[in-house]
């Protein structure tokens, strides 16, 4: 008889099934723009629907931004990474740092659970990089001068992670000398960046550590001296549309924030009108809108500042700022934006809602308007710029400090 072959073997019933799967980026890239067009074409026939006033119309509608936003959640989740898969690198490059400059630290870190998009992480990992050096080299003082300021000898980095509203904070901390504002201004003078006679805050002094070629090390060593860095870190951080904050006391340390959007494609927005053009604030920027008292509609104010509530608020006027030369309309809106804990208003003509804002990146051209940070398709199909809110938070800032130095040499 034929030999009779063993009839294979059937797989249990119980074997796991793979919860995982591995995908290509590039393909996550175009099932987001995907749902970016899904979301424009979607606010088109919301636009429409209300155009025509149709139940039946309206109805389908609603069913449709219900399930585009459903999609574009599911969507941004599924690039979402948690920032601690990038820790492990900085502990390695800490171990090898404190052992390179003999100087004992205490690494630690929180929040690895915090998520951001896969592509601000892949591109967030060298920034914080430089960002670490510059902690363990300029930051902490040696283990002798740490016992004679009466400092434990093992100084501290702490590198920390946390969500706060669409944003995520990332914080750098070192309690080591701090930054020294008088070296960096003198070193500033030295290279021609500001004027000998030039009035500047304290935040703006240290922000010109990040303009290109600026060091204040005394020799050039293998990790520091030779003004690479932490300009192409805050070239990076506003390639990804976020801000780079600095604060440091004298002898107790320095505190670097990073701000990052959660995503780079797809934010809820607030559609305003300036001088008949349509505009977009990130609505997670946006803290409320007020009416502008009528005593401040008159531009030739001496007063830049609204009480909001018992507190001072500097304000800019967009119509100003754009050149805008039509004639005012009545009624205007103000919107209170905050950037890094600090709050500006900000005047509008009107505004006309909420919607999904799809983020379109600027042409080279254009690349250049620092108040911009994209644009969007309306429901209209006309296209509106996306305002940058910690820009225009900068110069109402500016703003105020220059208002504050005029009164303080009128009161001398």
């Amino acid at each position: 008889p034929a030999a009779v072959r063993d009839a294979p073997t059937a797989a249990p019933a119980n074997t796991p099934v793979a919860e995982t799967m591995r995908v290509e980026t590039g393909r996550l890239d175009e099932l987001m723009d995907r749902v970016g067009e899904l979301v424009i074409a979607e606010a088109r026939l919301s636009a429409l629907a209300q155009r025509f006033g149709d139940p039946s119309l309206l109805a389908v509608t609603e069913d449709i931004q219900r399930l585009s936003s459903g999609m574009r959640n599911a969507t941004m989740s599924i690039r979402m990474v948690p920032i601690g898969s990038i820790m492990g690198r900085f502990r390695r490059l800490m171990r090898d740092l404190s052992q390179t400059l003999g100087k004992p630290i205490a690494f630690t870190t929180s929040g690895e659970d915090t998520e951001l998009d896969k592509t601000v992480i892949e591109l967030l990992a060298d920034p914080l990089v430089h960002i670490l050096r510059n902690s363990a080299d300029h930051g902490l003082e040696s283990a002798e001068a740490r016992r004679a300021a009466g400092k434990p000898e093992t100084g501290s980095i702490e590198l920390a992670a946390a969500y706060s509203g669409a944003e995520v904070l990332i914080t750098v901390r070192d309690d080591g000398r701090g930054l020294d504002a008088e070296a960096i201004r003198s070193q500033a003078i030295a290279r021609n960046m500001i004027a000998a006679d030039a009035q500047l805050s304290q935040s703006e002094i240290f922000r010109l550590i990040f303009e290109p070629g600026f060091s204040t090390a005394k020799k050039v060593t293998e990790l520091s001296g030779r003004g690479v860095g932490l300009d192409v870190v805050k070239r990076t951080i506003e390639t990804l549309r976020g801000q780079i904050d600095l604060a440091s006391e004298p002898g107790k340390g320095a505190t670097v924030t990073l701000r990052l959007p959660l995503t780079l494609a797809i934010v809820d927005g607030l559609q305003i009108e300036v001088g008949g053009e349509n505009y977009t604030f990130p609505l997670a920027a946006v803290e409320e809108c007020v009416e502008l008292p009528p005593e401040f509609e008159t531009e030739g104010r001496s007063s830049s500042f609204l009480n909001i509530r018992g507190g001072l608020v500097p304000f800019l006027r967009l119509r100003t700022l754009f050149a805008i030369r039509e004639p005012v309309p009545p009624f205007q809106k103000v919107v209170i934006v905050s950037a890094g804990g600090q709050r500006i208003g900000l005047v509008v003509d009107r505004i006309v809602g909420n919607n999904q804002t799809v983020i379109k990146q600027l042409s080279r051209l254009h690349a250049h308007l620092k108040c911009f940070s994209g644009a969007t398709i309306l429901g209209d199909g006309s296209v509106a710029l996306i305002l940058d809110v910690p820009q225009l938070v900068s110069l109402g800032r500016a703003q105020e400090d220059r208002l504050r130095d005029q009164h303080g040499e009128r009161a001398a």
